[in-house]
């Protein structure tokens, strides 16, 4: 089914979250006075300790990263209960994205829309046919699927179908629900570390496949796979993950009662965002100086936008001053 059949099409333009120097530009402010809750990142921001660490491992930055991704890959392998043989330490999951459809020689894609842009623009890159469907709708046939789960822009959280190959990306997913997965046949499991530690800086993602496939796409990827830093943080950053994500739970709950309380309708999600219709009334963000995600690209989520988490109470608060607007 094409993209014509099903009624979806796919956007001309790749809008991310982020891009917080840009606003302080357009808004002619500094970084530190925006609050950004347009990328999903973790609410409590990187750990309190992060900032010794790297001051007592400096001398990091005078030698290249392992290649093979050590220690990371080691203590990854150990924490989802997998071989190391079949991990990839990876420069965020977006290093990944950007080669595996050469990599795999995939000719088409089946992917839920709307979604997260950069599977599609790196999958038509490649010559890679899209064929998109929306949920609810059979999946069209394709050599591939790729699947996001908690889903990226809803927060819905959905198994992998059966039957078929491709893609999990996992990058929101509980970490706790991620050790459980192991290998999975004809699945390249893609996730994301630096959201639910608050690192984007230091790039650090990973794939888990069968070694076969970890060679394949090894031989796409630059010889360093993340930083210095990053490869040796890592094993100090697991032991948290699984409070980080109790404090995720209740962060985002605590979101849905106040978007509710202003009329504002929401998905249920299982993600470190939430997605949210405006009521009839435009909200200003840009004068309260937060930054959001909204989706101009896709004509279906027109009034929806996409709420990541406030951290401090001053965050909640303001956040509450923009909502009170509706």
């Amino acid at each position: 089914m094409s993209s014509k059949e099903s009624g979806s099409s796919l956007p001309q333009t790749w809008p991310h979250g982020g891009g917080i120097e840009a606003a302080a530009r357009a808004w002619q402010c500094n970084v530190n006075e925006i609050l950004d809750l347009s990328t999903g990142l973790h609410p409590d921001g990187a750990p309190d300790w992060l900032g010794e660490w790297l001051q007592a491992h400096a001398a990091l930055v005078a030698h290249y990263p392992d290649i093979f991704g050590e220690p990371a890959r080691t203590a990854l392998a150990d924490a989802l209960n997998v071989k190391a043989a079949s991990v990839l330490i990876t420069a965020g999951a977006q290093a990944v994205i950007e080669v595996v459809f050469q990599a795999m020689g995939w000719r088409s894609l089946a992917i839920e829309v709307p979604c997260y842009n950069e599977p599609l623009r790196c999958a038509q890159r490649a010559g890679c046919r899209v064929e998109p469907f929306e949920h609810g709708e059979r999946l069209p046939h394709a050599e591939a699927l790729w699947w996001t789960s908690p889903h990226n822009p809803s927060g819905r959280k959905e198994r992998f179908p059966d039957g078929w190959s491709g893609v999990l990306d996992e990058s929101y997913m509980l970490f706790s629900e991620r050790r459980s997965l192991g290998l999975m046949d004809g699945v390249i499991r893609l996730g994301s570390l630096t959201k639910s530690f608050c690192i984007p800086g230091l790039r650090i993602g990973y794939v888990i496949a069968d070694a076969a496939t970890i060679r394949k796409l090894d031989t796409w990827l630059p010889p360093w796979p993340s930083s210095t830093l990053a490869l040796q943080l890592l094993d100090s950053l697991l032991p948290e993950a699984d409070l980080r994500d109790a404090h995720v739970a209740v962060g985002r709950e605590r979101l849905v009662v106040l978007l509710h309380k202003y009329r504002w309708r929401s998905n249920v999600s299982q993600a470190s965002f939430v997605l949210a219709q405006a009521p009839a009334l435009f909200i200003d963000f840009a004068r309260y100086k937060i930054l959001v995600r909204e989706f101009p690209e896709w004509p279906q989520l027109k009034g929806w936008i996409r709420f990541g988490l406030p951290g401090s109470e001053s965050d909640w608060q303001r956040l509450e001053s923009a909502l009170a607007q509706s």
